[in-house]
Order: structure tokens, then C-alpha cells, then sequence
């Protein structure tokens, strides 16, 4: 049986940043291969004025590490310890090339955001996330609710005395994704979860970008910047079939 996906997604700019004319600080990379899905939401930190700078570089570097060693035969459930000292060191890299006047001041300008992702390559897949934001499996909605204190992970870039008595998480949090789902969706934490029932079967490309807007436009929606990747299982029949009838062939064969 061949499984690929159905894959949409968009971003929009929330209303309280709007009216502070503030950038939208979410950022979102999917990368789809013949075998295997890569889909990354990164949320900015809004206390952070630049933030949307580490949002946008943080989705495309886990997207694009996630989507080599997947390729590389890396097993799902191997990623996230993988990817969370790779993003640490890259951000680290990034600040030491820019020699920032402050570094303290650049990191938390700049390179706060959260992280949730999903990848998949046959029927395994795992979910990871660093900060909050919500996971839609099926018809089942969790929030990842850090009480407004998400576990940045350019926290780690921050000395003992700068952080005081705050600890980061050693990696991320980690959910396996077990077999037999038909629907999944990661969503940063501006999204509205009463919204979910209406994320799917978007034909267009940008059929989900435009109910995104719709719900911001008409119905005033999104306070914060909600960004949202909705996947859809979409498995091959005709080669399932195929599939079955050339096992019941050599069952006949070794019989």
C-alpha cells in the first residue's frame, strides 16, 4: 500500500498586530519527498521585535535537516534528539558570525521562538515541540499550553546568571505518531481551535490560505498570528490492490 499526502497550509497576521503594526512573527516550511514529509510551524516571541528573523530561519533549518536525514535513513523517532542539538548549535553559530554589539540583547530580539513539527517516512512519524501551539490528530485537538512562559530553545544560547532560576527543557517533547491516522494538523498558538472541523479537504493550493484570510477578514478572528499545516493521509488503492494480489500469487506459488 503507497500512502503520500494532501498538504495545505497558511499564515495570517494577527489583529493586535496589526494594529501595532508589528510583522507577523510566524513562519511555517514543508518539505514533501517521495517517501517521507518534513512539515515545521515556528511562533516568534512577541516580546521579541525582530523575532519574526529566528522564526523564518529556525522553520527552514529544521525543515531542511529533518528532510536530509530522513533520507539519510534516519528513523523517525531518532529525529528530535538529533534536531534539537543541531538547531542549539546552528543558532549559537549564527550569533557568533553576527558578533552583535549586545549578544544577550540579539538573542532575545532576534531568536526566540517556538518549534513544532512533524515527520513522517512510512508508516512511522513523530511529533516534537519546543514551546506551545496545538496538535490536531483526527478529530482529537491538543494544546501545548506553557502558561505563556514556552521553552524557547535559544534559551540554551543564555548563561546560568542570565537565565537565573529558569531551566530550559533538555530537548524537545516528543509524541509518537502511531499508525492509522487519517488527519493531522500542527498549528502555532494564535490558531483557533474551534476552527478545526473546517481545516480540510482544501482543493486549491491556497484553498487553506484563503479561509485563513476569510476568518481574519470577515470574521475578525486571530488576535495573534495563527499559522497552520494540515495534512491528509491519501492512500493509493489501485496500488494497495496490486499489492495483494501479488502476495495471494506467491502464497499460491510457495503452497
Amino acid at each position: 500500500m503507497h500512502t503520500s499526502f494532501h498538504v495545505r497550509a497558511g499564515r495570517v497576521i494577527g489583529r493586535d498586530h496589526m494594529l501595532r503594526q508589528a510583522n507577523c512573527q510566524d513562519s511555517y516550511a514543508v518539505v514533501e519527498q517521495p517517501d517521507s514529509l518534513v512539515a515545521i510551524v515556528c511562533d516568534g516571541s512577541g516580546s521579541g521585535r525582530y523575532s519574526e528573523f529566528g522564526s523564518l530561519l529556525g522553520a527552514q533549518y529544521v525543515a531542511a535537516r529533518a528532510a536530509e536525514h530522513l533520507q539519510a535513513n534516519v528513523a523517525p523517532d531518532e529525529l528530535p534528539a538529533l534536531l534539537h542539538r543541531q538547531i542549539v548549535t546552528f543558532l549559537g553559530d549564527l550569533r557568533d558570525l553576527v558578533q552583535p554589539i549586545d549578544p544577550l540583547a540579539f538573542v532575545r530580539e532576534h531568536l526566540l521562538f517556538t518549534i513544532l513539527g512533524v515527520a513522517i517516512k512510512g508508516g512511522a512519524g513523530v511529533i516534537f515541540s519546543a514551546g506551545d501551539g496545538t496538535v490536531i490528530l483526527d478529530d482529537e485537538v491538543n494544546l501545548i499550553d506553557q502558561n505563556n512562559t514556552p521553552q524557547y530553545i535559544a534559551y540554551h544560547l543564555l548563561s546560568a546568571a542570565e537565565l537565573g532560576d529558569y531551566t530550559p527543557a533538555s530537548g524537545f517533547a516528543v509524541l509518537p505518531l502511531a499508525s492509522g491516522w487519517q488527519r493531522l494538523a500542527i498549528a502555532s498558538d494564535g490558531f483557533e481551535p474551534e476552527l478545526a472541523a473546517h481545516l480540510w479537504g482544501q482543493v486549491h493550493p491556497l484553498g487553506l490560505q484563503r479561509k485563513l484570510n476569510g476568518w481574519s477578514n470577515s470574521q475578525r478572528r486571530f488576535r495573534d498570528d495563527a499559522t497552520v499545516i494540515a495534512i491528509e493521509q491519501l492512500i493509493d488503492k489501485a496500488a494497495h490492490s496490486d499489492s495483494v494480489i501479488e502476495s495471494e500469487r506467491n502464497h499460491e506459488v510457495s503452497a
